[in-house]
């Protein structure tokens, strides 16, 4: 299978959970690695910008030959139109500028699986029509994908998109460090729904093998786990942590009228809150078998980390950084 040996790097929010792996990973694989994000890290030639600000990391860009595109509004808090100027408009800032440059042979955008939505009850993959519905990240990604495809379709670069599953590992904050702390206050409530997690290596090897393989390509995949599974189950690893039995649900509905009442009272005091509708319909999905069986054809893609290994690697990492201590 052909592939592209890339030289030089550069990482959009590559200070980032995903950003930060992926740049250990290409410099394993002997690639310079350079990258923007909102905090410096000038030590690993991370230079301090934003995607609407290219003259602040345009220089840095020269003679790369790959762009991954991480930075994004990761968020059910923001604005439609917030969400949209930073998913949207800033992929368009970054492949413009990725164009300009003239050296980079290869854009790899990682979207999410929240652009399929969190309405279905079968296996879900790239096939998978989708529809905009109002919520703010899950339309930006939908919206950020078209353009990526629409710029490779046009012939002016080659694109790939990956959609991550819901990652998972030592220093994610939404899905491992956020929860601990609000369960270490008694204040962690989930809906009833399902959960697809991948651990960060594995999505890292499938963004790095859709960046590498030329079968990439003008594709969009799906980077999952070996499984779903239910909130209840996935958040009890993390519950078990710290001495608790299970993680306290309620009907989906009363959640949803919590969620409501909760960025309502916010919202009068003109702050934002993730625990909002939004974030109650994403956590309610009835189906996370997010099918990776595309990647794995294409890519020989595998995920090889299972939920209680991951698990446990993080459970290491949350007790050496104080995350567990009372």
């Amino acid at each position: 299978m052909s592939a592209t040996e890339f030289q030089k790097v550069f990482i959009t929010g590559a200070n980032g959970f995903i950003g930060r792996k992926l740049a250990e990973k290409f410099r394993q694989q002997g690639a310079q690695v350079c990258g923007m994000d909102m905090v410096e890290n000038l030590e690993q030639n991370i230079v301090k910008g934003t995607l609407s600000h290219p003259d602040t990391w345009r220089d840095m860009l020269q003679g790369c030959d790959l762009v991954i595109h991480t930075a994004a509004v990761v968020s059910n808090a923001l604005s439609y139109e917030q969400t949209w100027q930073v998913n949207v408009e800033g992929t368009k800032t970054v492949l413009d500028e990725a164009i300009a440059c003239r050296s980079v042979k290869r854009f790899v955008h990682i979207s999410s699986v929240a652009a399929c939505g969190f309405e279905s009850t079968t296996t879900i993959d790239e096939s998978m029509p989708l529809k905009t519905q109002g919520h703010p990240y899950r339309d930006s990604k939908i919206l950020s994908e078209h353009l990526v495809m629409n710029y490779h379709s046009q012939g002016k670069i080659d694109c790939t998109i990956v959609r991550p599953a819901d990652v998972y590992g030592p220093g994610s904050r939404p899905w491992v460090i956020t929860p601990i702390e609000e369960m270490k206050k008694n204040k962690f409530i989930v809906p009833k729904g399902m959960f697809g997690p991948v651990y960060i290596d594995d999505l890292v090897e499938g963004i790095y093998l859709a960046a590498y393989k030329d079968a990439g390509k003008g594709q969009i995949f799906i980077i999952s786990g070996d499984q779903e599974v239910t909130n209840t189950q996935y958040f009890g690893y993390l519950a078990n942590m710290l001495g608790k039995h299970k993680v306290p649900t309620l009907p989906n509905r009363l959640l949803n009228s919590v969620a409501f009442l909760n960025e309502s009272l916010f919202h009068l005091f003109g702050k934002t809150t993730e625990i909002n509708p939004n974030t109650m319909k994403m956590l309610s999905r009835p189906c996370a078998d997010y099918s990776h069986a595309k990647a794995q054809a294409l890519l020989g893609y595998q995920p090889k980390v299972s939920l209680s290994d991951g698990m446990e690697n993080s459970r290491q990492w949350l007790q050496d950084n104080g995350y567990l201590q009372s």
